[in-house]
């Protein structure tokens, strides 16, 4: 049908109409307001009724953030005092109301003096969330720059009291993250906690390990738990982060960061990823046999008995394990006996191995044979091995063992892929080859990558192409046609 574009009527019925507070959606209306800083927040009331009623009333995020101020400490008391006096205009406006998210942040401290933030409107803030029915609660509260160096008192000593008040409405929070705070005292032992909180992220924080367990055995629904650089102490010498009972059945991922511990042990059935980084401690997740993936890294020497044994009656149950360590000596005596043939003393589960090795001495070149072969030897059902040494040192270094000096060892049967990177031509790396091709009758793919560096520019190539020639003059003789064999320069 034809169309009379000469007719006034039909023009203007085609032409757009205004847009209306009212005609945008909620959400959308949500998501703008809760990336607004709270003043410029507060501001907008006088934009319109429209814009007012739907965004005061329910807001699904708050978010305030107080930043560090070059200023003297009068001044700063008084920014503070600003601060507060905005938060509680914003909280009187949605009392009663349902806040879906709820954080804070605080930087208090000016240059190198602490000044403690009033701890006391972080308390109001918490019970603004618990009866706003709060599911995301962050409260990051350290400061800057050197928060190591204070104390348990300089911390937010969490308000477990105001989780425990008949009068306020049961604890809905889902997530939960606390950076600077304090969870010593424990709770009482009549500590309701929170049946609903799914993850938990706790940061630069001094807390008790029992205070912890009974803090996470009142956490029945918890699928996520990071502890980061937490000081966990309880008056003894030893720090020991163990969380054996009750069990926590439905924790999934597990991550410990930087935590001077002497032993970590949880009971978590269902947990299907563990990582950790820190300096050597005993890792006691035997009761977690659904374990998909550990990810470690030791700050501190491995590949010892004391070390490589305890990690293995850890998690003896990881499919999958990436450990990044640096390469220590091996005592003479546990050379011949390295993780004899006992099936307590396996990764009967793994099924890809990925090692980072940092060497820091040359005088490790010679433990390299040792300490890679070692994770073959328990490892019996391992598919995939990748193993990337890093080294500051150079090349072609002749010692250390032959792979006659291990004897016999019994194959890899399963093992169809093996990835090295950093390879320099160091006899021990060149044995290690060596052996695993000769112990691994299905390996399918070989690939050997070698990286320039540190050597000059001149230097680079000619290094390079003679450790090239050298892993393929070395692995000719005994790689089956078969194997897809790649050496390549980096």
């Amino acid at each position: 049908m034809a169309t009379n574009d000469n007719n006034p009527t039909a023009a203007a019925s085609r032409q757009p109409t205004a847009v209306q507070f009212n005609h945008i959606p909620r959400d959308i209306l949500y998501t703008i307001a809760s990336k607004l800083p709270p003043k410029e927040f507060v501001r907008t009331s006088v934009l319109s009724r429209a814009w007012r009623r739907p965004t005061w009333q329910t807001c699904p995020r708050l978010t305030f953030r107080l930043r560090e101020c070059d200023i003297d400490r009068a001044f700063w008391y008084d920014h503070v005092w600003r601060f507060i006096d905005d938060v509680d205009i914003v909280l009187r406006e949605h009392r009663g109301k349902v806040v879906g998210t709820l954080r804070v942040q605080v930087e208090s401290i000016v240059g190198f003096v602490p000044v403690r933030f009033p701890y006391s409107a972080i308390d109001n803030l918490v019970r603004f969330a618990i009866a706003s029915r709060t599911k995301n609660l962050a409260l990051d509260l350290k400061p800057p720059t050197r928060w190591r160096t204070y104390g348990a008192d300089d911390r937010y000593p969490f308000p477990f009291h105001l989780f425990d008040d008949d009068t306020m409405s049961t604890p809905c929070l889902q997530n939960l993250q606390l950076s600077f705070a304090s969870l010593k005292p424990p709770p009482p032992s009549h500590y309701k906690g929170f049946p609903n909180l799914r993850k938990l992220h706790l940061q630069a924080s001094h807390v008790g390990s029992k205070g912890l367990q009974r803090v996470l055995s009142r956490c029945c629904s918890l699928e996520w738990l990071h502890l980061d650089r937490c000081h966990i102490h309880d008056d003894v010498d030893d720090d020991e982060l163990a969380v054996a009972a009750p069990t926590l059945p439905r924790l999934r991922y597990l991550r410990v960061s930087y935590g001077k511990l002497t032993k970590i042990e949880f009971n978590a059935m269902n947990l299907a990823t563990f990582e950790y980084n820190g300096d050597f401690a005993p890792i006691h997740l035997i009761h977690s046999t659904k374990l998909q993936g550990a990810n470690i890294r030791y700050n501190t020497e491995i590949f010892q008995e004391h070390t490589l044994v305890p990690l293995l009656k850890g998690i003896p149950r990881v499919q999958n394990l990436t450990l990044n360590a640096r390469l220590g000596a091996i005592p003479l005596l546990e050379k011949r006996y390295w993780l004899q043939d006992s099936p307590l003393l396996k990764f009967s589960n793994l099924k890809h191995l990925q090692l980072i090795v940092r060497i820091c001495h040359r005088e490790d070149f010679k433990h390299i044979l040792y300490s890679s072969s070692s994770f073959l030897k328990a490892t019996p059902f391992i598919e995939k091995l990748e193993i990337h040494f890093r080294s500051i040192y150079g090349w072609f270094d002749e010692v250390g063992p032959s792979r006659e000096d291990l004897g016999q060892c019994k194959c890899n049967n399963y093992l169809k892929s093996i990835l090295i990177t950093g390879f320099r031509a160091l006899k021990g790396q060149v044995e290690f080859l060596l052996h695993a091709v000769e112990t691994a009758p299905a390996l399918e793919v070989l690939r050997v990558e070698i990286d320039r560096y540190p050597s000059s520019l001149h230097q680079q190539c000619e290094e390079a192409e003679e450790a090239k020639q050298c892993a393929r003059t070395s692995l000719s003789s005994v790689l089956s046609q078969d194997v897809t064999f790649d050496v390549v320069i980096i």
